[in-house]
């Protein structure tokens, strides 16, 4: 394709993914047009063109920084050419030394890789990123690498390699104090050493990541722990206490409203009840389980429940319903080449057949049983063999890397010595002047540190005031015991409001949850009159940003008590989460009367929230160089949309 000069690079990237959207969701509405399956090829290469010519117009690092980002929420559009792509960008990373870049682009060629199974190439560029991670000393990119380089080793049943690696990773979460990262890897340790049979190592790593996991009110990973140990249970033929840890993680994803996490909750609740042969809830679970199952486009799941529901018909003598679901089960597995399920279904087959009486199909789903299993096993040894020579050069590189670190460190000793014999006559000339700069910036950041901690402390009782107010009105208006659980809520919530009080940054998860607990009360003294709903873009990852804490909420309280107050029913209050590279996009919205309605019954109302706002905002643009911003759209009785640019402080 010829090179476009006349545009700015960004210019024309922005126009051709407008277009190539635009042309790829046409033919994947119209499948069966030939011509649009062409066009989508040539658009995707298109596409791929105007991105690698756009990554080598680039020289500013924090703008290709931004690309990669842009890259990775394209590689559905780019299909097949999204690892040529992040290939370009690492190689153009390279050239202009621009080594975090190149790490990150060798990371996710590793991942894609590993996702289409080509074991070999996943580790040559997990292991590329995690050299230059050293070069780097990068310790969060260490722990992807060590993760990643375990769950290589692990697809190809390495499970021993697998876990030296997993507890590499662990080594470097602990060294930093991410507790959640060790929740996470003990969590996949354990998972490893259940394939392995190691149930009672297994349960003790479970262990540990709940601990961790309920001193973080980390429910997604207390969920994970409680299914894990009941599978162990399931596994050792104790259903009963299987069916009681599968409930308990069943109801902590339900929280979450995790579709995906539920459908594999369904599934084991099924399987427990089977084991307990209570076959008609097994039935109703199953098919609760295919439902999240097809929400999810997950074929091997739908497989497997098909296949436990022909076993139950089977074993109540519904010989035809059992070939019906037998044949689902199929197909869905033959979709995704999942031989392990095939397995599993024709071993059902034969035992449906021999159940009718009918030994010659029984035989015959024996003997392709056989065929897969024999594949099954010719695989496993090949990956095995591969995984071996890949550990064995792996242990080879890690010695290589050690003696050219040894040999590293005594040059540069005789460097630094030579260098430090140098530096110190000038040092000493300089040493006042810098010590007197350090202190002078030292006492500046305290100084500034204390203000936003003054500004927190003032937020903090202005929102306990005006809660204790509500307090008072829902208990004059309602019944005791309503204004107990009032209470109970508020108790909550005073209680995130103290844990957040002395921090500088809160994870946006913590200040979402915080969030949710005051809407409730707000929405509860109000008599439900609103509706409201927390939104999250899904490129946000609510676990990993950080963000000044009771920043978004004086904006909310706004919403409800000067927009939302007099509307009786019908009112709407929405607060949407957009990531926009270095910050973060709120927006809160609402159908009320508008900023200028809200005035004639509030003339002589200052408002002290907004002041605090934007002293902290300018503290914080001035602490941390971060973008941040505030823009208010009102108009009267059609509501109110506030924007806000929160700083991401991590």
């Amino acid at each position: 394709m010829p090179k476009i000069k006349h545009l700015p690079a960004v210019l024309l990237s922005l126009l051709l993914l407008t277009f190539s959207m635009n042309s790829i969701l046409y033919a994947k509405t119209n499948p069966c047009d030939a011509d649009s399956t062409r066009n989508t090829a040539k658009i995707q290469l298109l596409l791929a063109d105007s991105i690698i010519a756009a990554i080598n117009s680039y020289t500013n690092k924090d703008t290709l920084c931004s690309f990669l980002s842009q890259i990775r929420k394209k590689r559905q559009m780019l299909g097949d050419h999204y690892i040529p792509v992040l290939k370009e960008y690492a190689t153009y990373s390279h050239k202009i030394g621009y080594l975090w870049g190149e790490m990150k682009a060798s990371d996710f060629i590793g991942l894609q890789y590993r996702y289409g199974e080509k074991y070999d190439k996943a580790y040559e560029f997990h292991l590329r990123s995690l050299e230059l991670a050293r070069e780097l000393n990068d310790s969060n990119q260490m722990f992807y690498n060590y993760n990643n380089l375990g769950q290589v080793f692990r697809m190809q049943d390495n499970n021993s390699l697998a876990i030296d690696y997993f507890h590499k990773a662990l080594d470097v979460s602990n060294a930093v104090g991410n507790l959640r990262s060790s929740s996470f890897t003990m969590n996949t340790i354990g998972a490893t050493l259940v394939v392995q049979k190691e149930y009672d190592r297994a349960m003790t790593y479970f262990q540990k990541s709940s601990d961790i996991a309920r001193q973080r009110n980390d429910k997604r990973t207390l969920a994970y722990n409680y299914g894990s140990v009941g599978e162990i249970f399931l596994l050792t033929n104790r259903p009963d206490s299987a069916m009681r840890y599968f409930q308990i993680s069943r109801n902590w994803l339900l929280e979450l409203n995790s579709s995906k996490g539920m459908g594999v909750a369904e599934h084991l609740i099924g399987q427990a009840y089977m084991a307990l042969k209570d076959y008609e809830r097994a039935k109703g679970k199953f098919k609760e389980a295919i439902e999240y199952h097809i929400n999810d486009n997950s074929k091997r799941y739908q497989s497997l429940c098909n296949c436990n529901l022909a076993k139950i018909a089977g074993l109540q003598g519904n010989y035809f319903q059992a070939l019906n679901f037998l044949k689902l089960a199929k197909e869905q597995a033959e979709s995704i080449n999942s031989l392990i399920n095939l397995v599993n279904i024709y071993d059902t087959y034969a035992e449906v057949y021999k159940m009718n009486n009918d030994w010659k199909k029984a035989y015959q789903a024996q003997q392709q049983n056989y065929i897969y299993q024999e594949k099954i096993l010719n695989e496993k040894n090949s990956n095995s063999i591969h995984a071996l020579e890949i550990g064995f050069e792996t242990k080879e590189k890690e010695q290589q890397i050690k003696l050219l670190q040894s040999e590293n460190r005594l040059k540069n000793q005789r460097i630094y010595l030579f260098v430090a014999l140098s530096v110190l006559l000038f040092s000493l000339f300089v040493i006042g002047s810098l010590l007197y700069y350090r202190n002078k910036k030292k006492n500046a950041h305290q100084k500034e540190t204390l203000r936003q901690q003054l500004l927190r402390s003032q937020m903090n009782p202005h929102f306990l005031f005006n809660a204790l107010g509500s307090i008072q009105n829902y208990m004059f208006k309602n019944s005791a015991k309503e204004a107990a659980s009032y209470l109970n809520n508020f108790a909550s919530l005073t209680r995130s409001i103290l844990d957040h009080s002395a921090a500088e940054t809160v994870t946006l998860s913590q200040e979402i949850d915080a969030l949710d607990n005051y809407i409730k009360l707000e929405q509860m003294r109000l008599q439900h009159s609103f509706d409201y709903c927390l939104n999250c873009d899904e490129e946000v990852d609510a676990e990993f940003i950080n963000v000044p804490p009771m920043l978004i909420q004086p904006f909310v309280e706004n919403a409800i008590k000067h927009g939302l107050r007099n509307i009786k029913s019908g009112g709407k209050l929405e607060v949407i989460f957009e990531d926009q590279d270095d910050v973060l996009l709120v927006r809160i919205c609402d159908n009320g009367i508008g900023f200028e309605g809200a005035s004639s019954h509030t003339k002589e109302h200052k408002s002290m929230a907004m002041s605090i706002f934007k002293e902290r905002i300018r503290l914080l643009k001035k602490a941390h160089s971060k973008k941040a911003g505030l823009h208010i759209q009102s108009e009267l009785n059609k509501g109110t949309s506030v924007s806000i640019n929160v700083p991401i402080l991590n």
